[in-house]
């Protein structure tokens, strides 16, 4: 794991959201990943309960990349948030019982997950792979770490799992499972005050997994930063006021912005670094 790669992924991240001209994203993509020497060669829809979700497999000399796109409008998963979290095994059979997911996300990924597998099978397996997305994006990144990782025989190694402005997939037994087995490939990557980290919130025994590289209100990027600390510590006044802040959020717009993302991992390429050979 490394800036760079963390750079590859943040450009993957915003150019699959496509532009006005480019709504479906795999020109833009395309467009973003060339310089890289990746080339796009499977798309994949995934769109179930959840509107413009999609995901693109990309292969380079030394990469294989798989990135997930989340709706481009939060608020259209806001509701979801009210769903009963559900056993990782009841989604996905051949998995063992690890604890409980959020059932929004695993089931998109669910219905989705052979048409990902087998967009990956003519990748050259001795490549690392790189996971990625923004958002419910994210949210399927590094849900689907956990199912190449758990579900046995191991489908498919995974080297890295970068995501940004990820909001959180499962209860405390499935994160302290997947931060045992996965901890250490999974960056999660936090603007300032983005909202849709911290929802689900913990108070509904949601929690957190990974590595968390926060951006601070003056661009700073560091491990768990005091900043993130006392946003966190901050108690809304109620589901209410978290869904009538999240109705706001684009794509495109506030800290929850890929495109901030993507300028301040693009910006603290030397600051990075050094937070990748500490923590992870």
């Amino acid at each position: 794991m490394n800036s760079a790669e963390a750079l590859i992924s943040a450009r993957a991240s915003e150019a699959i959201y496509g532009t006005s001209q480019d709504p479906q994203g795999q020109a833009t993509s395309q467009l973003a990943l060339a310089p890289y020497g990746f080339s796009i060669f499977a798309w994949v829809d995934l769109q179930t309960i959840f509107k413009d979700v999609c995901a693109f497999v990309a292969s380079s000399a030394n990469y294989n990349l798989l990135v997930f796109r989340g709706t481009k409008i939060p608020q259209d998963w806001m509701e979801d948030l009210y769903c009963t979290p559900v056993r990782f095994d009841w989604i996905f059979e051949s998995a063992p019982g690890i604890g409980e997911i959020h059932a929004g996300f695993g089931h998109t990924l669910a219905d989705g997950l052979s048409r990902i597998i087998a967009a990956l099978a003519p990748c050259d397996q001795t490549k690392q792979l790189l996971v990625t997305g923004h958002s419910l994006g994210g949210a399927l990144a590094a849900l689907v770490g956990a199912c190449f990782t758990i579900m046995g025989p191991a489908i498919r190694p995974v080297s890295a799992i970068y995501t940004f402005g990820q909001p959180r997939i499962g209860l405390h037994n499935f994160c302290n499972t997947y931060e045992r087995l996965l901890g250490r490939k999974l960056v999660r990557f936090v603007n300032k005050l983005d909202l849709v980290p911290r929802v689900p919130f913990e108070n509904w025994d949601y929690s957190d997994e990974g590595a968390m590289i926060h951006f601070d209100s003056s661009g700073n990027p560091s491990i768990e930063s005091p900043e993130w600390q006392n946003f966190l510590a901050r108690t809304l006044q109620s589901f209410d006021d978290c869904v009538e802040i999240m109705g706001h959020l684009s794509v495109d717009v506030g800290d929850h912005s890929m495109s901030d993302y993507r300028q301040l991992v693009e910006q603290n390429q030397h600051a990075l670094a050094p937070l990748f050979v500490s923590r992870i």
